[in-house]
């Protein structure tokens, strides 16, 4: 079987949980599509251990 080049199923938020097709390689339009966002990592800055206090 060949892939669909234009499946949107792959880049939709809901394709865990979606129950509208079990034949999610062939769907190409959706009323419920949202697509998925890319989760970002956001790099936190080490927090100082002892605060310094400026007299």
């Amino acid at each position: 079987m060949t892939a669909n080049p234009f499946n949107i199923c792959p880049t939709c938020a809901h394709i865990h949980t979606c129950v509208l097709t079990e034949m999610k390689e062939k769907v190409w339009s959706c009323s419920e599509y949202d697509e998925a966002q890319p989760e970002h990592k956001t790099i936190e800055k080490p927090k100082p251990e002892h605060q310094l206090e400026l007299a």
